[in-house]
């Protein structure tokens, strides 16, 4: 396993979302008490792994 792996190196993200969406994400968010950064993080650990990982 790569040394870069065990780092919990922080990236950006810019996306382009409908505004019913980026609401949507809004109240969920308000609703869960997270911020939409944990929302989505959340969604995407709920993804396959991909076959071919690194890490």
């Amino acid at each position: 396993m790569s040394s870069l792996c065990l780092k919990a190196m922080k990236k950006e993200l810019h996306i382009r979302i409908t505004e019913r969406r980026l609401n949507k994400l809004r109240l969920l968010a308000v609703e869960k008490d997270k911020t939409i950064t944990q929302i989505v993080e959340d969604l995407i650990d709920t993804l396959p792994e991909p076959k071919n990982k690194d890490c």
